[in-house]
């Protein structure tokens, strides 16, 4: 797990934007799982500013989670996100990405249909990721094995409570849909990226601890080609 810090926000956009940006130019072909989320926001629109669309006309995107029961043309729904910031003004076709159909009345035919995906692909290239403040990465909430595909899982309380920044209105959240940790550990490689002193706790104790299950974020220690890009406000209790 390599860690490195950032001035601010900006600087940590522009370096993960030119990061992704190489990767498909060397890869085209590349399969990349993305987040959703305040943090990449920034760094999809540095994308937009700096590539080429047709740096991306071969690429696979697959959304990393979804609010079981929000549809994905919520503002709050992972696929908006990623679509309104990235895949959008990019003119990415949307044969060459896909996102959990939360809205399914079959969630375990859902999760197999995006697992034979990355199976199919031979496991994602990129995986970026953000991290919760109980540690949760997708929706992987404390407690759940790192060695689950795509899965349903409950969601914690405070990850119902912070979720709520997304909507307009009191929305109510249970469950997601999300890509399992063991995809994260079989991915050729894995970005955590973090700003601001609310995530500084969590990333304190992910670097100090064990891998831990009731810590999902200390996954990052068992990847061997692992990178946590954070800013100065995140990083300040390191």
């Amino acid at each position: 797990m390599q860690i490195q810090s950032f001035q601010n926000p900006e600087q940590l956009a522009i370096h993960t934007a030119k990061f992704i940006i190489n990767l498909v130019k060397n890869k085209p072909t590349a399969t990349l799982i993305l987040t959703s989320g305040d943090t990449p926001v920034l760094t999809y629109k540095k994308i937009v500013e700096l590539a080429q669309p047709s740096d991306f006309e071969q690429v696979t995107i697959i959304g990393l989670d979804e609010w079981v029961g929000i549809p994905a043309t919520s503002e709050g729904s992972c696929r908006y996100i990623v679509e309104e910031n990235l895949l959008k003004p990019l003119n990415i076709n949307s044969n060459q990405y896909t996102f959990f159909d939360s809205m399914t009345d079959n969630l375990p035919s859902e999760c197999k249909r995006v697992d034979e995906l990355l199976f199919s692909k031979g496991g994602a290239d990129l995986i970026i990721v953000g991290v919760g403040v109980n540690g949760h990465i997708g929706l992987n909430e404390p407690g759940y094995s790192f060695e689950n595909y795509c899965h349903v899982s409950e969601l914690a309380d405070v990850t119902i409570q912070i979720g709520q920044k997304y909507f307009k209105e009191n929305t109510p959240l249970t469950q997601g849909i999300t890509i399992g940790l063991k995809h994260l550990l079989e991915a050729k490689m894995a970005i955590l990226i973090a700003t601001g002193e609310r995530k500084a706790e969590v990333l304190k104790q992910t670097i100090d601890q064990e891998p831990s299950v009731e810590l999902p974020s200390t996954v990052f220690k068992l990847h061997k080609n692992s990178f946590v890009w954070i800013d100065e406000a995140a990083a300040k209790l390191l």
